[in-house]
């Protein structure tokens, strides 16, 4: 089958941290048998603007790139959903949307003509799902959106420009992809009509190099928590930083290792400067992908409290390296995840709670080996990339047949 993948989060060649995930996916399918071409639309940015702000990739990135034989097209749009038009666009995306698919709907097309797919799949319905309904009721083919945010979803309830952006992009959608329940109820209260499930994200098994790689001197004979993740406000890192803290001295040979970059930095580095345990708390700053599942093996547990996380591909990382892990109850995960049996759920924002859990896991090594065989048996048996390919594959072999 070839399959069109749209999606804005997809790895870029000068910065391969972002949208791991989504280029986990695509390379499922294509290990599926699938063949598999990804357009990620991006921010149409002159390169001197981006020196003078310090910040954006999409300016140096090449028109085109191969990620183990998965080409990629890059292709420069006028939408700039972040910096000084972000809460523009959120409050009314349909308006740039709209200019930016006259202006740029050539070069999307193009390539589209030259792949032929039989199916167009994306990710986030305000970004990839609009270009991707455009371009396949021009191919008309079937087509795929997997939404990846509570927030972009929910915010539809209360926007009517949102909703009616999201309505555009669902006529003729063959299904509508949620990646948790809570997400799923909400797509039904707010577009009844719309074709939705839900298929939870997967992960891979842990190569075995790294499983086999010794801890670094600094941390041997240490019992590690670690928190990787970007670093915005609602990923609670602070919050995190202050739960340990609350129990660091009870755990002296204990050791915090938080990897990760972003816009809330400066409040990650002053919770970390005003913890009074900050001997005990260490930085490591932006990791690659591979880095980060290296730590995932050498932890012992991982924590991740951020609200409204839809389905943290990150748990099931960890999860995969055999570690029990603390989590916040509103999120995706919670579909899979049991309090007590894969690790520990703690209340949205509870800071007690969240030291209570890492109090726990800390005091008692049957506990986190018990939870960790869990955690381990539940990813591996139902939780990866293959298996949610096997199921997405299915899906769109039916919409063929319609």
């Amino acid at each position: 089958m070839r399959i069109l993948f749209f999606g804005a989060y997809f790895p870029r060649p000068n910065n391969p941290t972002t949208g791991t995930w989504a280029l986990a996916q695509i390379a499922a399918l294509r290990e599926a048998g699938h063949e598999v071409r990804v357009i990620s639309p991006l921010p149409a940015i002159p390169l001197l603007i981006t020196r003078v702000l310090g910040r954006g990739t999409s300016a140096a990135c090449p028109a085109r790139h191969q990620w183990n034989g998965i080409e990629t097209n890059y292709v420069r749009w006028p939408i700039y959903p972040v910096g000084p038009l972000a809460q523009r666009f959120r409050d009314d995306p349909g308006s740039f949307l709209r200019i930016a698919w006259t202006l740029s709907s050539r070069r999307f097309l193009k390539i589209a003509a030259e792949f032929r797919p039989d199916i167009v799949f994306a990710h986030h319905g305000q970004l990839g799902g609009f270009v991707a309904s455009k371009v396949a009721q021009r191919m008309r083919v079937p087509f795929f959106v997997t939404e990846h945010s509570f927030g972009e979803v929910e915010s539809c309830a209360n926007n009517p420009r949102r909703k009616r952006l999201y309505a555009q992009m669902l006529n003729g959608i063959s299904g509508w992809i949620a990646v948790a329940e809570r997400m799923r109820n909400t797509m039904r209260e707010i577009f009844p009509d719309a074709p939705f499930l839900t298929l939870h994200n997967g992960a891979e098994p842990i190569p075995a190099e790294l499983s086999d790689t010794p801890r670094p001197p600094m941390l041997a004979g240490r019992s590690i928590v670690l928190c990787a993740t970007f670093f915005y406000k609602r990923k609670n890192v602070p919050l995190l930083v202050k739960s340990f803290d609350q129990i660091a001295a009870r755990h002296p040979n204990a050791l915090l290792v938080i990897a990760g970059d972003g816009d809330d930095k400066r409040n990650v580095s002053s919770a970390i400067e005003s913890a009074q345990n900050r001997s005990q708390i260490i930085a490591l700053g932006a990791l690659s992908h591979r880095d980060v599942l290296q730590h995932m093996v050498w932890c012992d547990v991982f924590a991740h409290i951020g609200i409204n996380e839809p389905f943290a591909t990150v748990f099931l990382e960890a999860m995969m390296a055999g570690k029990p892990i603390i989590f916040a109850h509103d999120g995706g995960i919670a579909d899979v995840a049991r309090d007590g049996i894969h690790g520990l759920g703690v209340a949205p924002n509870d800071e007690a709670g969240a030291a209570a859990a890492l109090d726990s896991l800390l005091s008692d090594g049957v506990l986190r080996l018990k939870l960790a065989a869990a955690a381990a048996d539940l990813a591996h048996t139902e939780l990866t990339w293959s298996g949610n390919v096997s199921r997405l594959t299915g899906l769109f072999e039916a919409a063929r047949r319609v």
